[in-house]
């Protein structure tokens, strides 16, 4: 693919670094492709300038962008897409159902002089372009076949739905999806380094927690909330059996009802949602009676159940949803909700959303919780769910006021 005469460089972010190597060689490229696993906007910028001035003077380009891991930031697809309108640019991203790993880092550079290209470990980001101890291989003038293998590979990746044309919907999907990824890769990492600090995984500090809370005498402490608790439970499942029942109900009555039902539980803020709740009664109603027919007790079903029975139940979502399961057996059916996750985190068990709902919790996931939940209560010598999500609660609203 080579001519002889052609003598490949080594960069490795240096004097030049890879971002000046890119730009150098964009200054009379006719055409240029970029395949990269990950990029940011900081790796964008260092040559975007060189890129925008060469597409108003007529170059051609192609991006082409891994969206694996959620590395790649959304804001460099978005601003690919408005560099479409200067000229001749074509973009492309990751499938969401791909099947394999994207993981090139290619830039080519195309001109009636010859063919460029820079192939090694740099990604289009700050780091890739600049910082960090990058290896790639720089060449020059080698032969025109190379930019036609390449596009034949592109065409290929194409065909096969490995990548697919990048779309401002597609991208505000994986704007959407990247959000998510990157907050809970945030706590996973903050969790992380918590339980790699503790050789037991942290559970010693939910244990040096609970300590705390039944020495603590007052309306908050050990004694106090698992009695309190209790007796919610009973009261709480009761209500549940009213409202399950054939009785009708009009909108005030349910209400008064549901009022009742909320303050048995220990999610915080559900009493925000009650009117919305409200306006949705007959499905709610409809979502309570069949879960009480049901004859399994696995988790993940009840669980999936009421998702699906709820669906279009705004307000009641993953908090509400497991706290009506705790009121059927809290030796069974954790509650799960941004307290609860918090409180496994503490044991160094952070598999879970941080802000669970309906979107990102599915059955499967939940009984994941339960059964993590059910090793921790054990770990703890407590006797019940109801018993741990106190001490959820109460190292949550600890740590909150510290």
């Amino acid at each position: 693919m080579l001519n002889s005469a052609t003598q490949p460089t080594l960069l490795w972010n240096e004097s030049p670094d890879h971002g000046s190597a890119v730009k150098m060689r964009l200054k009379d490229a006719e055409r240029f492709t970029c395949m990269v696993a990950f990029a940011n906007t900081r790796g964008f910028s260092i040559f975007e300038s060189e890129l925008r001035n060469r597409i108003d003077k007529g170059m051609s380009a192609i991006f082409v962008v891994g969206i694996d891991f959620y590395q790649s930031e959304p804001a460099v697809l978005d601003k690919l897409l408005r560099l479409m309108t200067h000229g001749d640019l074509k973009v492309y991203m990751g499938n969401f159902e791909r099947r394999w790993t994207f993981h090139p880092k290619l830039y080519l550079f195309e001109s009636s002089h010859g063919t460029s290209a820079i192939v090694g470990s740099a990604n289009m980001t700050g780091g890739g372009l600049a910082d960090n101890h990058e290896l790639s291989v720089a060449f020059d003038h080698g032969s025109g076949d190379l930019g036609k293998q390449i596009e034949t590979w592109i065409e290929g990746l194409i065909a096969d739905r490995e990548i697919v044309k990048a779309t401002d919907d597609l991208v505000k999907e994986y704007a959407r999806r990247h959000a998510i990824y990157s907050r809970q890769m945030t706590i996973g990492r903050r969790r992380a380094e918590r339980a790699a600090v503790n050789p037991h995984g942290g559970r010693e500090t939910l244990a040096k927690i609970l300590e705390e809370m039944k020495a603590d005498a007052s309306e908050e402490g050990f004694d106090s909330s698992v009695e309190r608790r209790a007796q919610y439970g009973k009261e709480g499942r009761k209500i549940l059996d009213a409202l399950a029942s054939d009785r009708q109900m009009n909108p005030s009555e349910f209400l008064s009802e549901y009022e009742r039902l909320i303050t048995t539980m220990h999610s915080g803020g559900l009493h925000r949602g009650k009117t919305t709740v409200a306006s949705s009664r007959a499905q709610f109603r409809d979502g309570l009676r069949s879960l009480l027919k049901l004859k399994d007790r696995d988790p993940a079903v009840l669980f999936e159940h009421l998702r699906s029975s709820f669906e279009y139940v705004d307000r009641a979502g993953t908090n509400v949803i497991t706290e009506l399961l705790h009121l059927l057996d809290s030796k069974r059916y954790a509650v799960m909700n941004r307290n609860s996750v918090s409180g496994l985190g503490l044991a160094g068990i952070s598999a879970f959303p941080e802000r669970p709902t309906k979107r990102n919790v599915d059955g499967e996931t939940y009984a994941l919780f339960c059964a993590e939940s059910e090793k921790l209560r054990k770990d703890l010598a407590l006797r019940n769910f109801s018993e741990l999500d106190a001490v959820f609660n109460y190292a949550y609203w600890r740590d909150l006021e510290e």
